[in-house]
């Protein structure tokens, strides 16, 4: 399972139905990968936080295995970005983030756990809510 951004930040500040996604994750030994642009991410908001948040954030990283950003993954992200964009006549309004996550998910054949489906249906990858 692909973790994306939303999930973690709904994970770290307490949200019961991210809470109890995990939990079925983890009774179910599903493996749970974190693309590397989520960590830039969430870097990037502890980094407006206390040291305590930020303390959080590395903390709970350490128990996820993360997925380095590759040659293949970036084109990978750049093909799926545009293939969403040529769909939507020119703009599809995603983010350049979410393709690099999507081409993680796509690598590993695995679905990316998020709360905005719609981003990455339109990236064509599979995707699951909680």
């Amino acid at each position: 399972m692909i973790l994306d951004t939303s999930f973690l930040i709904d994970l770290f500040d307490g949200r019961r139905h991210a809470f109890e996604k995990g939990r079925e994750l983890s009774d179910d030994g599903t493996i749970q990968r974190v693309p590397a642009p989520v960590v830039m991410e969430l870097s990037y908001g502890a980094a407006f936080g206390d040291e305590d948040e930020r303390r959080a954030v590395r903390n709970a990283l350490r128990m996820y295995p993360i997925v380095e950003q590759t040659d293949h993954i970036a084109q990978r992200a750049g093909q799926l970005l545009a293939q969403a964009d040529l769909a939507a006549d020119g703009q599809s309004g995603i983010d350049k983030v979410d393709p690099m996550i999507a081409a993680v998910a796509d690598q590993y054949d695995e679905p990316v756990l998020t709360d905005t489906v719609a981003d990455f249906e339109a990236l064509d990858v599979s995707v699951e809510s909680y």
